[in-house]
């Protein structure tokens, strides 16, 4: 099995909603920090056969966990 992951990001300028992409996650991160929206965006492919592959795609939103009232840190039961 052969697989290729990569990393992008998408910083969308809330004013404009114009976005642009980058690789480099500093970039993002200063972004970020000023206040633009930042999707971080996984892709996994993996050839499973010389017949097949699949093809994985993931996209995670930056957002201030404060910000966020829904977000909970879950505890597992079985943890001592």
């Amino acid at each position: 099995m052969n697989s290729h992951f990569d990393i992008t990001y998408e910083i969308v300028d809330p004013a404009t909603n114009e976005s642009t992409f980058t690789q480099d996650r500093f970039i993002a991160e200063t972004h970020y920090e000023k206040g633009y929206d930042v999707y971080e965006k996984h892709r996994t492919i993996t050839k499973v056969s010389q017949f097949a592959q699949t093809l994985q795609h993931v996209i995670l939103c930056w957002h201030d966990e404060d910000s966020n009232p829904t977000t909970e840190e879950v505890q597992d039961e079985n943890d001592d």
